[in-house]
Order: structure tokens, then sequence, then C-alpha cells
């Protein structure tokens, strides 16, 4: 026994170590956001940043470790855990950095880095855990601070409503998906997923299934899927950008990796024909969004049912992760991309609306001669999320759609390239209005060092991870290891 580890496992809070830092911190920071002033408004922030670099750190070396169980068989440490837990890491930190700069000088200054932190620790739980009471647990603790991300203003009726329809959904998702996971429990007599996957090979299949669709209503709601997806268009619209943007990303791949984990330990085998059910759900879910975003003038709304398509995309890698050995490091490699790109067209929404109140498509009319900057980094995020090459959303799409293919679902594919194809017009649409219409304003977009890192980090990484997907796609299959 090493490190405060007892027999089993059950007290290895090595396992926990980048939780423990960042929800210290948090607990930490809760009554010094209340009593700080002037300069010292930036002290959260500050400490909340060195945190998650601390976290990362703590985090990496899970790549290359053994998988292996913690706390008595309800925790996983394994590389899986690790790659989406650094992809949460830096989608927070990232968000921090724009959240910072948006918030400079405001009553809001000290508060978003313990909400932002508390739910990075839900969202990196969320990837760990292999407990149903955990599952639960973790779910609500990414979910109620991002509630609280988006009402940062409370003065803002738009954010009020928004968080309303955010809670109100949220709390009718996680009860229904938890009542399902009762029934997981009833028939297997246990909350472990591997058990639980061993138990239900006898099992009643119409009871399976009856379980498996109670329990997707929760992840579908955090990952934004049809037909749960209802909330996301008001919310995105309703909060300020930078915290749009994180609900946009952390909750969703922590979601995207606690349903991918769920999947293959407790449903193994394509139980309650899972693997056709996520295939049509994708299928559904890409569609509506982009039909849907082609008649936006919000560019937050506009980003929302973007978000809901690209959803999409992603569940199509996780229909097969159980038939093509591709799949897992598609999906990974696919979010670590979709939150480089979708980060960054968040932080320039957010300066454009710091500046002018407004994200309508009209705002950032003429971006082009007024913040070439700025403009330019969006256009770079529209073009990877529509898949235009040597971008890292092309090579991400290649991925799913290869994978796809070889999980028997070519069909889907075909589904797939033809959204891809529909993305484009209101990808472009927003491009033109950036470059190719005299603004209506002299004045740029809002500036501040935050803005600056998050789009230079972001930008970075859209193009790196394009030109050299390689890179990406190897940290992704080391990432494609996870505890059975």
């Amino acid at each position: 026994m090493t490190g405060g580890q007892t027999m089993g496992g059950c007290m290895d809070l090595g396992a926990v170590a980048p939780e423990m830092v960042l929800a210290g911190s948090a607990l930490a920071l809760v009554p010094v956001a209340g009593w700080v002033r002037g300069r010292w408004r930036r002290l959260p922030a500050a400490v909340a940043l060195f945190a998650l670099l601390v976290a990362m750190g703590l985090t990496a070396p899970m790549l290359t470790a053994p998988p292996r169980e913690a706390f008595c068989g309800t925790y996983a440490v394994d590389p899986f855990r690790g790659f989406y837990q650094l992809v949460i890491e830096a989608g927070a930190l990232v968000s921090l950095l724009a959240l910072g700069s948006h918030f400079r000088g405001s009553e809001q200054e000290p508060h978003h880095p313990v909400a932002l932190l508390m739910a990075t620790v839900g969202g990196m739980g969320l990837t760990a855990a292999t407990d149903l009471g955990l599952i639960i647990l973790f779910l609500q603790m990414v979910s109620f601070p991002s509630y609280l991300l988006v009402l940062l203003v409370r003065s803002d009726g738009p954010a009020q409503e928004a968080t309303l329809k955010y809670f109100l959904y949220g709390a009718a998702a996680l009860a229904v998906m938890a009542y399902g996971l009762t029934f997981l429990f009833g028939l297997t007599g246990s909350l472990n997923l591997r058990a639980i996957g061993a138990g239900l090979a006898g099992a009643d299949r119409a009871w399976v299934a009856l379980a498996f669709g109670l329990v997707l209503v929760g992840y579908g709601f955090e990952m934004t899927l049809v037909p749960f997806h209802v909330w996301a268009p008001d919310v995105f619209q309703g909060g300020t950008a930078p915290a749009s943007g994180f609900v946009s990303v952390v909750p969703k791949v922590a979601a995207f990796a606690g349903l991918i984990r769920f999947l293959l330990a407790a449903m193994p085998d394509g139980l309650a024909a899972w693997p056709t059910v996520l295939a049509l759900l994708a299928a559904a879910t890409m569609t509506f969004g982009n039909l849907v975003a082609l008649r936006q003038a919000s560019l937050k709304r506009l980003l929302a049912y973007s978000s809901i398509a690209q959803a999409g995309y992603v569940l199509m890698g996780v229909a097969v992760a159980g038939q093509a050995p591709d799949a897992l490091p598609a999906i990974g490699y696919y979010l670590a991309a979709y939150l480089l790109m979708n980060l960054s067209a968040f932080a320039v929404v957010a300066q454009v609306e710091r500046m002018t109140g407004s994200d309508a498509l009209a705002a950032i009319r003429g971006l082009g001669r007024r913040a070439p900057g700025p403009a330019a980094a969006l256009a770079l995020a529209l073009l990877s999320l529509a898949g235009v090459p040597p971008l890292a959303g092309f090579a991400g799409k290649v991925f799913l759609l290869v994978a796809a293919i070889e999980g028997g679902f070519a069909w889907l594919a075909v589904v797939a390239a033809a959204n891809m194809a529909v993305a484009l017009f209101y990808y472009a649409a927003v491009i033109a209005e950036t470059y190719f219409r005299d603004p209506d304003r002299a004045e740029g977009p809002a500036s501040g060092s935050g803005y600056a890192w998050a789009l230079g980090l972001c930008t970075a990484g859209t193009l790196g991870l394009g030109i050299a997907p390689g890179l990406g796609r190897g940290l992704a299959q080391l990432g494609a290891t996870l505890l059975r």
C-alpha cells in the first residue's frame, strides 16, 4: 500500500488528485470572491488559472497509465479518462481567459472562476465514474454551476429566463435518467457498470431497452441531442458569450465520455440495439441542427444550432464505438477539435457583444476591416466547423465518416456528408457579413489580453491539428484505452 491507498483501492487519493486541486481551489475562493475589491478582483481568476495548469500536469501521466480501479471499483484511472479530462481542463482554461476579459472591472469578475472550477470538476468526474450513484452526482455537479455561469449578470432579463429554462429542463432530464438507472440496479442488483454489463446478459430485453431509453435522456440533454436540445438556443442566446461557449463545450465533452464508458461497460455487444438507436438519433440531430441554423439572424443562436449539429456528427462515432476500432480515436480527435473551433468563435462573439451589446449578424458586418485579427480567427473557426481543409474540423469529420463506414453505417456517412454540405451555407453567410459587407459602425470589438490568449490558443490548435492530424489522433488513440 502506497500514497494513502488501502486494500482494494478504496482510498486511492492519488486517483483524484486533479479533481482535488480544482475542488479545493474553488472552495478556497468562495469567501475570497466575496470580499475582494479593486484590482484584487483578478485574484480568483489567477488562482483558478494556476489550479487548472496544475491539474493538467497531474492528469497528463494518466495517458500512459495502465487501467485500474479506485475507491472500491467506483472510479476508473485509465488513459480514456486522462484524455477527456485534459480536453475538459483545456476548455475550462480557454473559457476562463475569455470570461476574465469579458467581466474585467465588473462585480462578476471574482465570481465566475468559482462556478467554472466546480463545473469542471463535475465534468472530470463524469469521465471516470463507474458507479451509477457517482454518475448522477457528477452530472449534477457539471449542471448546477453551469446554471450559475449563465446567470452571472443577475439583472439581465434574458439571462434569467435562459437560466430558468436550463434549470427546469436539466432537472427533468436528470430525474428521468435517475429513474432509468434504478431499473438497471433492479435488473442486476449492482451499481457498478461492469457488473451491470455482466448481469444484463440474461435480463428481459424489454426492460433493458426501457432503462437505456431513460438513461439516454440525461446524456442527451447534456449533449444537446434531438429531441433533448430545446433548451440550448435560448440558453446560448440568454447567457454571455463566454459562458455560452463554456456550456457548449465542457458539459458536452463530459457527457460524451460518460456515455461511451456507460455503453461499453454496462451495455456490451449492442444491448437494446443501441448502435441503431444512436445512429438514427445522430441523423436526426445533425439534420435538424443544420436546417434550423440556416434561418438564424443571431450569432449565438446560430452557434447553438451548429453545436447541436456537431453533436450529431460525434454521435455517429459513438454509434459504432463497439464495432469500429477507429471510432474512439475519431471521437476523441473531433471533440478536441470542436472545443478549439467553437470556443474561438464564441470568443470573437464575446468581443463584439461586449462592445455593441448585440449578437446579431449585423454586429459583425465589416469586421474584417475594423478588426482583422478577430475576423480572421472567426473565419478560421467557422471554416473548420464546416469541415474545410486543411483545418482540424476537416480531418475530424473524415475520421468520423471512415469509422461510420467501418462500423456498418454507410448510410449514416452519406447523411452526414450531405449535412456538411448544407452547413457550408450558414457558415459562409457569417464570413460574408464579416468580409464582404460595408460596416455599420466604426468601432472595433472589445479588446483584452484574455480574449487575445483565448483566440491565439484556439486558432493555433485548430491550425495545428489540421496541418498535423496524426499528432492529435495519436493522443486520441492513447485515450481510446479504458477500463472494461
